[in-house]
């Protein structure tokens, strides 16, 4: 249970937010508002109000709203800059009325009956989701010009670096750092024991998440190497082999192998050829879950196969093909609106791990391509940014790195918070700042 710390620091968060917009321009105050508030809030500490929960996804974007609106006086599109945007958002916000539409019988989930959804669901589900869209709302807001994503790659990097201090205190101590400032161990234990050590934890919930976050530092150190002067040369090398360090000890295979896996095509491949593995990630991820609903993934060979190089590993991935085969069932069964909330997503004693599952579960099909469809805009279009060679390859670099942040959501549920969305918003506004199209 949150101690009142943890409560104080949710209260708190608008405060240092407005110290922020006060002292650092709009996107670097954005920035820490929005990010900091995933690196250093609370996770689970809620207040259940009426419409909406504030959390720390919740307070980190209403503040950053507030401070852009009132201290910045920036125009905020609150709808998005595009029609495309505009679709996708609107559609995003209002699919809980067919949702709720849909389901309002009753359903039995192998233990329990649960209610049948009414229209207060319907108003409390479209104020979270749009809430929930604040960080890409604001992200698209902010960005001013394409050198923005210059300063965002540098700002990920320091962010990186400050948080090294309290991963490698859990390194050394064990995932404690939450416990000891909020009262509380947000998540599993027995799940942060990997490969003879522990996965730090910090401040993020888990530690899949603060590897998320590092592999997304260790590319835009990539990104910063192959783009910087001569003269950070010999710094950079140096941060990226920190964050390396930092990477190998969250012992976590699938955010290992996409960090080296994008980093590796950053440093040593062209710009054309980053674009091929953007667009096939993107496409991979899109093409998964219908492969997997006409069962046409070959799980039992992917099991053997990891088996054969872990057998543990291969034993948690077949836990999940089996609650993803099972849920999946249950999807069909509401294909196109998904079941709502409340336990009604999933039958009693499953598990749904990716993020695409969940999100499916809850809104079905045509929301699933709507909302990852919103955040992969800017990755599948043929606008790149021309102004400067440099400014190129970190929009391309990007690019990969976004579109690896999808592959991560097949296993697991990262973009569900907002700190990702707020990158991927600044990301697609430097599109509007071209001068021509270049075809990919």
């Amino acid at each position: 249970m949150p101690n009142l710390f943890a409560y104080g620091m949710i209260l708190f968060w608008p405060f240092v937010a407005i110290l922020l917009y006060r002292r650092f321009d709009t996107l670097t105050a954005t920035f820490w508002t929005i990010v900091g508030g995933f690196m250093f809030l609370p996770d689970k500490t809620i207040f259940d109000l009426p419409i909406f929960l504030i959390g720390k996804e919740e307070i980190s974007g209403l503040s950053a709203l507030f401070c852009c609106v009132f201290i910045k006086n920036k125009k905020i599109y609150f709808l998005g800059k595009s029609k495309v945007q505009r679709a996708f958002i609107l559609f995003i916000v209002c699919i809980p009325i067919l949702n709720v539409f849909f389901n309002q019988e009753p359903m039995f989930n192998g233990q329990i009956w649960i209610r049948g959804l009414s229209f207060y669901d319907a108003i409390v589900h479209m104020s979270n989701q749009y809430v929930r869209l604040l960080p890409f709302i604001i992200g698209v807001s902010v960005c001013d010009k394409a050198e923005d994503l210059d300063k965002i790659i540098k700002l990920l990097i320091k962010a990186g670096l400050i948080y090294s201090i309290l991963f490698f205190i859990e390194v050394r101590l064990s995932p404690q750092l939450h416990s000891w400032f909020y009262g509380f161990f947000p998540h599993s234990f027995a799940q942060q024991i990997r490969y003879g050590g522990v996965r730090p934890v910090v401040f993020m919930g888990h530690g899949l998440l603060v590897a998320t976050f590092y592999m997304v530092c260790l590319c835009v150190t990539a990104i910063e190497l192959k783009t910087c002067e001569n003269k950070n040369r010999i710094q950079t090398i140096f941060i990226f082999m920190l964050f390396t360090l930092i990477m190998l000890n969250t012992r976590t295979v699938g955010a290992i192998v996409l960090a080296f896996t994008v980093s590796f095509l950053i440093l040593f491949t062209q710009i054309k050829k980053q674009k091929f593995f953007t667009l096939s990630f993107v496409a991979l991820f899109f093409i998964y879950p219908t492969l997997s609903i006409f069962d046409l993934i070959p799980y039992q060979y992917v099991i053997d196969f990891i088996a054969g190089i872990d057998v543990e590993r291969a034993q948690s991935l077949d836990v999940r093909f089996n609650n993803e085969i099972r849920l999946l069932d249950h999807i069909k069964d509401n294909f196109f609106v998904g079941w709502g909330g409340m336990g009604r997503n999933r039958f009693y004693n499953t598990i749904s791990d990716g993020y695409w599952l969940i999100i499916m579960g809850y809104y079905g099909f045509l929301y699933f391509f709507a909302y990852f469809g919103l955040f992969s805009l800017g990755l599948v279009s043929k606008k790149t940014v021309i102004e400067t060679a440099r400014l190129n390859q970190i929009f391309t670099g990007l690019a990969l790195l976004l579109s690896a942040v999808l592959i991560d959501q097949l296993p697991n549920s990262s973009l569900s918070h907002g700190w990702l969305w707020f990158i991927s918003g600044v990301f697609y506004s430097s599109l509007l700042f071209n001068k021509r199209p270049e075809k990919i």
